[in-house]
């Protein structure tokens, strides 16, 4: 008894020692790749026809092919690394292959202040196989990668989004310039992300302010139009009284996602789908400064800042107006000011808990139309493509940013953002 008394003993302290080393060599001093994340409207331009051919020329039952430029799927990585984790990754590709590095800040960690992890996508028939993974100075071998691999995968499959993507996916290609996904599309997919993009507390926030919102709808049926300095302060102050027991950042987001669905004429069953049965709002024109289209560039940068981050909303408010300058509308730099003011609306309204406290109070303050929208009737709109290179050079030209540094000053002096 003695005897295996000592062994026991023996065997857990050298368990312990062996945990102590592995967590020394796991966490490291310095990243392994540290970069911005830089994102340009070619970005979006291609993003958008990726989804635009699968939204127009997939149906049920086709095999299709995404095809994905090297540039984006490392841009991808970067982005999701530093929107998610706060930190940086890398994605090289090969014939055949995708060398994977991600480093991930561990702020307060006495053991290193970052988590380096490096890998080797191998192409297969099915999901690629990872190989000669790094996680800091640990080697793990192949052999403990392909145990884990299977329960990753079982693990993915309990959740009905994750199922459903993998049983379309037939297999990925990689080469140098690009990655292919070839997958089978059955549809459905929709209604599954419906049932699972919210939670239930979420569900119940966008029912309360948009019970809210249809409530003060009704309060001047005769009304055509409505300023978007009069929708925002009750539910704004609401979401104030309601973040004493609760989070409100999320309060915050719930409030701006009602508005702007409302804004845009919406129906939020795209979200939730009990939305369908929710009470319907007087519809009206929602405008700022007397412009609709001021209101909805506002509150789409809004969502996208408060849901995804700043620079997504400003590349995207900048993809529009690049190609509203060659199809549509033009050019316009009043609607680019909007796009400002609303990402940097939607970015203090989730900053921080005490930033999105501090809108909520001046929000619920009360508002004028110039709080939201800066002053814009001296900036040029309405430019063709050939206008705005000949007037601006670009957007990587002088006249073009010292265009924006201006709208940006206009932009931080908002009296909401104050």
């Amino acid at each position: 008894m003695y005897k295996f008394l000592w062994f026991l003993t023996v065997c857990l302290f050298a368990s312990v020692l062996i945990l102590a080393a592995i967590l020394l060599t796991v966490f490291e001093d310095k990243p392994r790749i540290n970069r911005q994340v830089i994102l340009v409207p070619e970005h979006v331009k291609r993003a958008k026809q990726i989804i635009d051919v699968h939204r127009y020329l997939v149906h049920p039952g086709m095999t299709a092919v995404a095809r994905i430029q090297s540039e984006d799927v490392d841009l991808a990585a970067n982005y999701l690394a530093n929107r998610f984790v706060k930190g940086s990754a890398q994605v090289t590709l090969a014939d055949h292959s995708a060398h994977v590095l991600l480093s991930i800040p561990t702020p307060g960690n006495p053991l290193g202040g970052y988590l380096n992890l490096e890998a080797t996508l191998i192409e297969t028939e099915g999901i690629p196989k990872p190989e000669s993974v790094h996680i800091g100075k640990l080697v793990l071998p192949d052999l403990v990668t392909d145990m884990f691999m299977p329960q990753l995968i079982r693990w993915l499959r309990r959740s009905p989004e994750y199922r459903l993507g993998l049983d379309a996916l037939q297999n990925i290609r990689m080469s140098r310039s690009e990655l292919k996904v070839v997958y089978h599309w059955k549809g459905g997919f929709s209604k599954v992300m419906q049932a699972s993009i919210l939670s239930e507390q979420e569900s119940e926030q966008l029912f309360f302010y948009h019970s809210v919102l249809t409530k003060n709808s009704r309060r001047n049926d005769k009304a055509v139009t409505v300023s978007l300095a009069e929708i925002l302060p009750p539910l704004l102050r609401l979401a104030a009284e309601r973040s004493v027991k609760s989070n409100a950042i999320a309060e915050n987001r719930a409030a701006i996602l009602v508005v702007t669905f409302y804004t845009l004429g919406k129906s939020l069953k795209s979200l939730a789908p009990d939305a369908a049965t929710w009470p319907r709002p007087v519809r009206r024109t929602v405008t700022v400064s007397g412009r609709d289209d001021f209101a909805k560039h506002f509150m789409v940068s809004a969502t996208i800042a408060a849901y995804a981050d700043t620079a997504l909303s400003d590349v995207v408010g900048l993809y529009k107006e690049i190609e509203d300058s060659r199809t549509g509308s033009g050019f316009s730099f009043n609607d680019i000011a909007a796009d400002r003011a609303g990402t940097r609306f939607g970015e203090k309204a989730v900053a921080s808990i005490e930033l999105a406290q501090q809108l909520q109070l001046r929000v619920a303050s009360g508002l004028k139309d110039s709080d939201l929208m800066p002053p814009w009737s001296d900036l040029p709109e309405s430019m063709s493509e050939v206008e705005f290179k000949q007037r601006f050079g670009g957007i990587d030209a002088p006249a073009y940013r010292q265009m924006m540094q201006e709208i940006d000053q206009r932009v931080s002096i908002l009296g909401v953002l104050h």
